[in-house]
């Protein structure tokens, strides 16, 4: 494993505790509590401030090391199972202790057409395309790709912070266009940027001020009286852009040595996708949060504090939970692959192998 990769795995992690720690301040309902101008509330929007690259850069992760990836429909066919099990597990024990509808039942069935996940779904629909916008990638000059970048990056997110209108099919950069821009311009900097020392320096940096202008930006839009307080703070705004890239660039560069840690951060990174699969299901979405009286300590003084300690708390137990997953696949594999089914998986797989590879 190389060094870098454990520098964006460490980058992975960070990345799925800090949208934990965004779910605990707001599905949790403690930013909706705390009173304008206390330190809590400033602590609450310095977190948020920090973490808008979150999305941003667990998209990046995947199209930096997908896009130049032959196309396996095995990959794909792995992620819906997983996000399959975990819809149908927590419906099924939700069932047993709380009241469910027809429509969480069939929400539970379809997950991805649901949008049962929102992340989930448009992530789906990137993983489909992604080989193919590699292809065009590839294909393109330095100077052609940098255009590229530059038109998507104006249509994208500097238009929609001037006229705030989906003009292109972006709002809020949850949307399955913006996935695949920042996937684009993961390849770039994969195949096009140099690794240097001096640019983890200069991309920590940038991430601190485009994170620290963000929060000004909320707090200069609360004493405007402006109705949008927290536009910056969207995936597709130009300083969570600006703050993304920095972070990556940063990562990408950072002088990391091999140790003894590097195992055990690889297996945590491994359970990320299922750590947001866990917490953040529709059913329980909600409930995990009031179960910890996120909400009861909202008016404290500790009540940011606690959100963060929280959030690890809830971190570890769904990487516990997803780690149990993979090791029960993984035994359950030698069975199914003597199944029928199974053969009939596989003949697919390779049928669309061959589709995409124009074999």
């Amino acid at each position: 494993m190389k060094k870098r990769q454990v520098n964006f795995e460490l980058l992975r992690i960070l990345c799925m505790y800090m949208i934990v720690v965004g779910h605990c301040l707001f599905h949790g309902r403690v930013t909706a509590k705390l009173g304008y101008g206390t330190t809590n509330y400033f602590l609450s929007y310095l977190i948020q401030a920090f973490s808008i690259v979150h999305v941003n850069c667990f998209v990046m992760l995947s199209g930096y090391f997908s896009i130049d990836r032959e196309f396996k429909a095995e990959r794909i066919l792995r992620l819906w199972k997983q996000v399959l099990f975990y819809s149908l597990l927590i419906f099924a024990v939700c069932s047993l202790c709380m009241e469910t509808t027809g429509t969480d039942l069939i929400r539970a069935i379809l997950p991805i057409s649901a949008r049962n996940y929102w992340f989930a779904s448009v992530y789906m629909g990137l993983v489909l395309l992604l080989p193919f916008a590699g292809m065009l990638a590839k294909k393109l000059t330095k100077k052609q790709y940098q255009y590229l970048l530059l038109l998507l990056t104006v249509f994208l997110s500097i238009n929609h912070m001037i006229f705030r209108v989906d003009t292109y099919g972006i709002f809020s950069g949850r949307e399955l266009p913006w996935f695949l821009y920042l996937a684009l311009l993961s390849g770039y900097l994969k195949w096009h940027t140099r690794e240097d020392k001096k640019y983890f320096y200069y991309g920590l940096t940038a991430y601190i001020l485009c994170s620290l202008a963000a929060l000004a930006s909320v707090y200069l839009s609360v004493r405007t009286h402006q109705e949008d307080i927290g536009y910056f703070l969207n995936y597709n705004s130009p300083l969570a852009l600006a703050a993304t890239v920095s972070l990556f660039l940063c990562v990408k560069n950072m002088p990391l040595k091999e140790s003894r840690l590097d195992e055990p951060v690889l297996k945590i990174a491994s359970a990320a996708f299922g750590v947001y699969l866990i917490h953040d299901n529709a059913l329980i979405r909600y409930p995990i949060w009031d179960f910890f009286r996120a909400s009861k300590v909202a008016r404290t003084h500790w009540a940011v504090i606690y959100a963060a300690a929280v959030a690890v708390v809830v971190y570890l137990m769904c990487t516990v939970l997803e780690l149990l997953r993979q090791s029960l696949f993984q035994k359950a594999g030698g069975w199914y692959l003597h199944t029928p089914l199974y053969r009939k998986e596989q003949r697919l797989c390779e049928a669309l192998n061959c589709m995409v590879s124009g074999k």
